[in-house]
């Protein structure tokens, strides 16, 4: 095929004149060019004398930036006149002359929907230095009014002095040579023939240059080559991608080569797959982003080899920045990602190929960037090829995956070919539409074969109609990793049975032929498993040393569910973990579909010992049939965060919970695998990396909404540190006082639990989380830190322990005993909304018949302990259908050394159908509570000494501990029972004396309205003196706030 892209106008043409700059800050003219704001203790004088002149920087006037030492983020922003326009200009650089370092400046424009930053490592002091950033990823942005500038940002706050100049911006881009004003660079061809410049021999859509340079290779010399110097080094900090436009008369390679004296050369190689037709090539010298020494360009065609004497024409030699791929290690398993490993050779087709945004992202590919491919009219067979040139290695990578999104069902014909082998042709069939789908195509037969291409015809054999269009993403190499674990044709590999071999409850297994050949499954035997009478009715393979997930993580199982079902739970059963589980809808009930159930978070886990499948759980459907067949054990392919919702109380697990961003620190932060599972099953950890010289550096978690200390107050956090070290938590960056607590990592090498209780701060305002390992000690080395679990704990229950109406006193994970089908639970609205509960929601429980033991029951954990009151009673609020027992436990002690629990604590209720307030005293149960063990579960027994005939559903709701309540505001105007505060004088004009205040941390003032006015801190327990003056006169009223932020007090008075 050959299609030429013609247009009626001419493309671009790189030209030596580039696009003017953007001059945004020169101190020049006696005046600023931007208005400057500062912040957080910064001081800003401009235009100030230009402390030293050099060649860097000449001009007379520049800026001055002092840091006052105190704040760590010390910043000036300037306001420009229009919104910076990043279309084309988006290289920014700046000049700074640093009176110390190392240090480092932050750089960002902001003010629109989305702003864009980056850092400048400063690396001499006391000269004028030019860095230059790449904010080529904000060319679409809009809005950007605000030029932001600080100087040594995030770190020990530090006093110094910054003078800065020359903020500009030029067009992302260094041209080298066009050929349009002749021999530019000055080329020479060495051991060759080179006209330069000549016209361009056939334009097309990559070049439409009118001139260009001609070599003629030499037919004696392996490396004849073409060679031009800079008088300057070449500058490859920023633009170190190089792009040439190459017309090959036949299909070679090209070496292009950077040298210079004083350092060492590097050189990049790329194939040319397509001759008599002008391409594109792109070489990354991003390695050599550092060096200076580089000043010569040197060019080799069809390197290596002698007898060659082709015509080769080049053109349009620049510079560009790598923007987002920049440090992207390149993978040469992927043919072609459309991002940053664009590592394919198109020899067809490449003219209806483009990169586009993704236009549907979802777990499948997320990618930013895809390939769109736009299916020729007219050629039926019209193909993708892609050339490598030599044999592909298909030894152990034969596995050729692709991600693709189509509108149109057909089939895919996936081809090698252009070797000595014969071609090898397989055709894939499209039938989930609208979605992206990745496709694996087995090549392992070939592995011993010798193919130079792959070809993808897109609706192969159908010829195209207008708009047919393919979206094609992640073409990659992989290895054979499914193992077929389970097909049923020679009868059951796994010994399947119901659940502990009761049928009753989980039904019944066989193998049996397949009752619907048809689409994903066309196997001759199946596995038919037929639900007990337990909803939660499970089919199990008990196969110790048999599942391994550390290599192959996911699970790949044909279903065949009958109507009506929607999901199945595949659990592995861990001999030290217990069970680990993922559920997956099913979409197509009626017919056989592949279920993918990604196990990547738990791969830190061994000691698997079985396989449990659970179909349609949670409904009692006794007799309901379902089939399955071909579990097969992968390389994960869909997203094991897929799904996941938010639990805004932890911080980060490093794994599908990373619910915040982090500032300070941000960049010393890694996402690694878990070194060490023991203490710690997690997959992931985080790797922060201490710096040396840096005693009060921290890592900080950013919360711009503020942190909500109410009931989520205990800061909690597991380290593993080669080394005992202090640490300080503190919070800030708020209005209100930063509140520090010291702690120390006591324990090395193995994962240890540290935290604080932040408990006095409810009700404060802090947006920033910060952690200080080794706070204050200076080191001299890099010090490792692992962490994982960030999160922000529920704070000891006393109060309200579950009221079902907030999420932070819901408990919707219940366990039964002694076995699964002894009870039930779920959260229900309130059947009866009378009397003492009119709450909205209640939990609803369920005493089954199918039980074993009258005394069956069911509990759940709790997030953290009871902290019982002055007495040890708690209250529970029942909704029974009949006069019986009611048995309350707190069991699980936190702290080793105290009983498991309280034992059998049973209060007989004395009103069927109707609310009632039940009182357990755990003073004086069978094993009587000391508080201090810090219980943390809650145990309900219905009717202990009865085993009910048939299944009965209890509700109870506002489980509390004596002394407090559920759901009852404490507002302003609350009818809460508080303690009076004294003041006087009482009316007031100026000074107000606030008495009766020893237990009160804080005081908040409010208008009639409900406004509040002011806060003020009571920090040493005495009275509180409150300068009213400035209110208008009128009633206002004070609240007074205890340690852990409850309203405990209040008064008002009267202004004058």
């Amino acid at each position: 095929m050959k299609q030429f892209l013609l247009f009626c106008f001419c493309l671009l043409i790189y030209s030596v004149n580039t696009t003017a700059q953007t001059v945004y800050e020169d101190f020049e003219g006696g005046a600023t060019d931007l208005t400057w704001a500062t912040f957080n203790g910064l001081a800003f004088e401009g235009p100030v004398a230009n402390p030293a002149k050099d060649a860097v920087n000449n001009s007379d006037n520049v800026g001055k930036f002092t840091n006052d030492g105190v704040s760590d983020f010390c910043f000036g922003i300037g306001t420009l006149a229009a919104a910076a326009d990043l279309s084309t200009n988006n290289l920014v650089s700046i000049k700074i002359y640093a009176t110390y370092a190392p240090a480092r400046a932050l750089i960002k424009m902001e003010g629109g929907s989305k702003p864009i930053e980056k850092f400048i490592d400063i690396t001499e002091a006391n000269k004028w230095v030019k860095y230059t950033v790449d904010f080529s990823a904000a060319a679409t942005y809009t809005g950007l009014t605000k030029l932001l500038v600080a100087m040594d940002p995030f770190i020990t706050p530090k006093p110094g002095v910054f003078y800065f100049d020359d903020v500009v911006a030029n067009e992302a881009i260094q041209v080298y040579e066009t050929f349009e004003t002749g021999n530019e660079m000055g080329w020479l061809g060495l051991d060759g023939v080179l006209t330069a410049p000549v016209d361009n021999p056939e334009p097309n859509s990559v070049n439409s240059s009118a001139k260009a340079g001609q070599y003629v290779k030499s037919n004696a010399h392996a490396y004849s080559l073409l060679l031009a110097e800079s008088a300057t080094p070449f500058d490859l900090s920023v633009l170190n991608q190089i792009k040439m436009q190459v017309r090959a008369s036949a299909p070679t390679q090209i070496l292009l080569k950077l040298e210079g004296a004083g350092g060492p050369a590097v050189e990049k190689t790329k194939n040319i797959g397509l001759k008599d037709e002008w391409q594109e090539y792109t070489f990354d010298f991003s390695s050599a982003k550092d060096f200076t020494h580089l000043n010569k360009m040197i060019i080799f065609f069809d390197p290596g080899v002698e007898m060659s004497a082709d015509t080769y024409y080049y053109d349009n030699i620049v510079a560009v920045p790598a923007g987002a791929c920049a440090g992207v290690e390149k993978n040469p398993d992927v043919i072609d990602d459309f991002e940053c490993n664009r590592n394919a050779t198109y020899v067809n087709g490449w003219d209806s190929l483009s990169v586009v945004a993704n236009p549907a992202p979802n777990g499948v590919n997320g990618s930013a960037f895809v390939g769109q491919y736009n299916d020729p009219i007219g050629e039926p067979w019209g193909a993708l090829v892609i050339d490598y040139q030599n044999n592909i290695d298909l030894s152990t990578k034969n596995q050729l995956k692709a991600k693709v999104w189509s509108s149109k069902a057909g089939k895919i014909l996936f081809k090698l070919e252009g070797g000595s082998s014969p071609a090898k042709e397989v055709f894939v069939d499209v039938t989930d539409l609208n979605q992206w789908v990745e496709y694996t195509v087995d090549f392992s037969g070939e592995a011993n074969s010798a193919h130079k291409k792959v070809v993808l015809f897109f609706n192969a054999g159908v010829d195209a109609i207008a708009g047919d269009v393919y979206y094609i993403d992640d073409l990659a190499w992989g290895e054979k990793v499914a193992t077929d674990l389970e097909n049923f044709e020679n009868g059951a590999a796994l010994p399947w049975e119901p659940l502990d071999q009761l049928t009753a409850l989980h039904g019944t297994f066989e193998v049996v032929d397949n009752p619907n050949a048809t689409g994903v499954n066309t196997s001759a035997k199946v596995g038919k498993y037929t639900k007990g009478s337990s909803p939660f009715s499970t089919v199990a393979a008990v196969a110790p040393g048999l599942i391994d997930i550390s290599a192959k993580a996911q699970f790949n199982l044909d279903v065949h569910a009958p109507e009506g079902a929607t999901s199945v739970i595949f659990q592995l059963e861990s001999v030290s973990s217990g069970n680990k589980e993922v559920e997956r809808d099913i979409k197509t009930p009626g017919q056989w579909e592949t279920l993918s159930f990604n196990f990547e978070e738990f791969q830190a886990i061994s000691d698997w010992s079985a396989i449990k499948i659970i179909f349609n759980p949670n409904k009692a459907e006794a007799g309901a049939v379902f089939y399955f067949d071909n579990l097969v054990q992968s390389e994960p392919t869909v997203d094991a965060c897929e799904g996941t919702v938010a639990i805004t109380n932890i911080i980060d697990d490093f794994e599908c919970q990373r619910n915040y961003e982090y500032g300070g620190g941000s960049t010393l932060l890694t996402v690694v695998n878990n070194p060490n599972t023991t203490g710690n099953g997690s997959t992931k950890a985080g790797l922060y990396k201490d710096q040396p010289n840096e005693p009060w550096a921290a890592l900080c978690a950013q919360f711009p909404d503020g942190i909500d200390l109410n009931v989520f107050n205990q800061f909690e956090m597991q380290v593993l540190s080669t080394k005992t070290a202090p640490v300080l938590l503190k919070l800030e960056g708020g209005t209100s006082p930063a509140k520090e607590i010291w702690t120390d990592i006591t324990e090395v090498n193995k994962w240890t639990k540290i935290g604080a209780d932040f408990s006095g701060e409810a009700g404060t305002d802090h947006k920033r989380a910060c952690i200080f390992f080794n706070g204050g000690v200076t080191t001299t080395t890099v010090d490792d830190y692992y962490i994982d679990n960030l999160k922000w704990s529920h704070a000891p229950y006393d109060g309200c322990i579950m009221n079902f109406d907030e999420a932070a006193f819901t408990s919707s994970v219940w366990q039964y005993f002694p076995a699964d089908n002894s009870g039930g639970f779920e959260v229900v609205d309130n059947p009866n909304k009378s009397g003492i509960n009119t709450s909205e929601k209640v939990g609803k429980a369920i005493e089954k018949a199918s039980g074993e033991q009258p005394w069956q029951g069911m509990y759940t954990n709790l997030e953290s302990y009871i902290d019982f009151g002055t007495n040890k009673i708690i209250k529970m609020k029942v909704l029974s259908p009949k006069v019986g027992g009611v048995t309350l436990k707190v069991e699980r002690p936190l702290v080793s050394g105290f009983p498991g629990g309280s034992g059998d604590n049973t209060v007989t209720n004395t009103k069927a159908n109707e609310w009632e307030e039940l009182s357990f005293d755990f003073a004086t149960s069978p094993t009587p509570i000391d508080e201090a063990g810090q219980y943390a579960r809650i145990t309900i027994i219905w009717d202990i000494l009865n085993l009910p005939a048939e299944d009965v559903i209890y509700y109870f709701d506002d489980i509390v501990v004596d002394g407090g309540s559920c759901g009852v505001s404490t507002g302003l105007f609350s009818e809460v029972k508080l303690d009076q505060l004294e003041v006087m004088p009482n009316p007031v004009s100026e000074m107000l004396n606030v008495q009766n205040t020893a237990n009160i941390a804080r005081l908040e003032i409010f208008n009639v309205y409900g406004q509040k006015l002011g806060t003020m801190w009571n920090n040493d327990g005495g009275n509180i003196y409150l300068n009213v003056s400035n209110l208008v006169k009128g009633t206002y009223f004070i609240m007074g706030y205890d340690g852990k932020g409850k309203l405990s007090a209040q008064s008002r008075f009267v202004k004058m």
